[in-house]
């Protein structure tokens, strides 16, 4: 008897795998930050040493205090001899004269004429009295520091310009000195202008010898 083989059966075909579908990413541009543009890389390359220079300072100050304190304290001393040899004031107003007698290399009048407008200024009676000593016919001080000092007649003195100073063939000096004045009413500020005349003479010793108003009114609008 004859057996026949069983028929084999087809294999089934491996199933094939699905790949997914690869999505298609754009490329998109990348932005430049604000710090890495080409402005801000100049400002910084620009910057960048200054900073350095003022970090290698600090440190240095820290280590070396001593060096440090003295070159500023020479600088200062410099600034300062500086600004009075040009200006002949300290900073800060230190020592400083508000008024500036000297006209053409001279001291006005002399200095005569300077303290007893100081002195009129300020209403100091007894100065004053002093400085006229030589004077025939000396005006009253107590009457002119009633009439324009600033403590008793309160007006306050803005600037004492040299006007002129004429030296005369009897050895006499000229010397015309105008004072701003201003004062503060109700209705608002008010402006004065004072002339005076001085005759000084120098005989080994500076004299006062005469000390006249010539002119006292409101400045013109």
């Amino acid at each position: 008897m004859i057996v026949s083989p069983t028929p084999t059966q087809p294999q089934p075909e491996p199933e094939r795998e699905v790949k997914p579908e690869e999505k298609k990413v754009k490329s998109t541009p990348i932005r430049r930050r604000t710090g890495e543009t080409p402005v801000a890389l100049f400002v910084k390359a620009s910057l960048r040493p200054i900073f350095k220079s003022l970090y290698y300072l600090l440190q240095g100050i820290k280590t070396h205090k001593l060096v440090t304190l003295a070159v500023i304290v020479l600088l200062l001393a410099s600034i300062i001899a500086t600004n009075y040899f040009a200006t002949g004031q300290f900073p800060f107003g230190i020592g400083s004269d508000p008024f500036n007698f000297h006209v053409h290399g001279g001291n006005g009048g002399g200095d005569k004429v300077k303290n007893w407008l100081y002195a009129l200024r300020d209403g100091d009676i007894a100065t004053m009295s002093l400085l006229e000593k030589d004077i025939s016919q000396p005006p009253d001080p107590k009457q002119l520091v009633g009439q324009f000092s600033q403590p008793q007649a309160h007006l306050t003195w803005k600037a004492i310009n040299v006007m002129g100073v004429y030296s005369e063939a009897d050895s006499t000096v000229d010397s015309f000195v105008e004072v701003d004045l201003s004062a503060t009413g109700p209705g608002g500020n008010v402006s004065g202008v004072l002339i005076w005349h001085f005759i000084t003479i120098t005989s080994g010793q500076e004299f006062l010898i005469n000390i006249s108003l010539v002119d006292f009114r409101a400045p013109l609008r």
